[in-house]
């Protein structure tokens, strides 16, 4: 069989994303085709640096900065509303990196899964736009929590830090947790945490370890270090690595506080509401709870003081003090991380929740 060089040729572009899906490149810094003015834009820069840890502890991070952000874990909030066209530059400075908005679907080249779209090796920027909510509709709506993380040995690079929250307002912004909600809640008490583990032998692994097929032991994870990243949205605290200071709660009647989570860790984890308070579960991995046996399908929420789920899931959780429950009243939330085949907790971390 003969084989015809194509050195020396040019190469040939794709106009359609069926084409590119098809026919796409390794690496790359294409432009973005079907480019459109966007309502919002976010800087991700990569950079590598030695954090300290809250408890002492110090480990390489990789992870994501923006203009202001400075080198912090977890990266930036990246927050718009449904329907606005969202545009995120990569700029990945060192080998090659992605950015995966976990939880939409855009088309094959601004999914920035690697192996089925490409790795940037110069800078890329994504974009998409999040589908605006109906009411009653359970196929509709982007509003919820979600997380954006790099999709180049995932499982290495989330582990370095290479993740940040991102979420998603109804049209109307913040204050309703979806189009639909019939509750809402307080803006000063909107708390985004991230149960985290670290298993330092991984801190010291390349790049690409584990990719040309050599056990380099990713599939055994072994945390030593157990966190809950976050803070308010407001704005949080002070440090590199964020950590979760006081949840905030409202006094029962008023418009309640919502909590927003994300499983950061490989393991299960185990959320108890303790002393009386209650979560009620109103949207999970983006998507509000909706009682669908009927059209149209109303949201439907569920009361709880135990919520277990596992790595890479979101739940949108109401803060239920009990009656009684005044200004400055507090209550506890123990998380317990798992081991996802023994289930035996491997590691505990409390958070402190504060009626204001």
């Amino acid at each position: 069989m003969s084989h015809t060089s194509t050195a020396g040729c040019p190469e040939h572009e794709l106009h359609t994303q069926v084409e590119f899906s098809s026919d796409m490149p390794h690496e790359g810094s294409p432009v973005t085709e079907f480019r459109q003015t966007p309502d919002r834009r976010f800087l991700r820069d990569f950079y590598n640096k030695v954090l300290r840890f809250p408890d002492g502890f110090e480990t390489e991070i990789w992870s994501f900065e923006d203009e202001t952000s400075g080198r912090v874990l977890p990266a930036p909030l990246l927050r718009a509303r449904e329907g606005e066209i969202v545009h995120v530059l990569l700029n990945p400075s060192k080998r090659v990196h992605t950015i995966h908005h976990h939880g939409m679907e855009p088309d094959p080249r601004n999914d920035g899964v690697g192996h089925t779209s490409f790795e940037v090796t110069g800078e890329y920027t994504y974009q998409w736009l999040p589908d605006v909510g109906a009411a009653g509709d359970p196929n509709r709506g982007a509003a919820g929590t979600y997380f954006y993380h790099c999709h180049v040995n995932t499982t290495l690079h989330v582990q370095f830090g290479m993740f940040g929250p991102m979420i998603f307002d109804p049209p109307s912004g913040r204050g309703k947790a979806f189009f639909d909600d019939p509750v809402g809640y307080d803006t000063r008490a909107e708390t985004f945490m991230a149960p985290y583990a670290v298993d330092p032998r991984w801190h010291f692994l390349d790049h690409a370890a584990g990719l040309g097929g050599e056990d380099v032991g990713l599939n055994r994870f072994e945390p030593t270090r157990f966190y809950l990243l976050g803070g308010n949205l407001n704005g949080f605290g002070p440090g590199d690595v964020k950590v979760v200071g006081d949840v905030l709660a409202t006094v029962p009647g008023q418009k309640p506080g919502l909590l927003r989570v994300l499983n950061a860790t490989y393991f299960p984890t185990t959320f108890t509401f303790q002393d009386g308070l209650k979560a009620e579960l109103i949207a999970h991995d983006g998507r509000a709870l909706r009682n669908t046996a009927v059209t149209p399908s109303p949201p439907v929420a569920a009361l709880t003081n135990v919520l277990s789920f596992g790595a890479a899931e979101r739940y949108d959780l109401r803060l239920r003090p009990p009656a009684g429950a005044q200004v400055g009243s507090t209550f506890g939330i123990r998380v317990d991380f798992r081991h996802w085949i023994t289930g035996e907790v491997v590691g505990t971390r409390n958070a402190r929740v504060r009626v204001i």
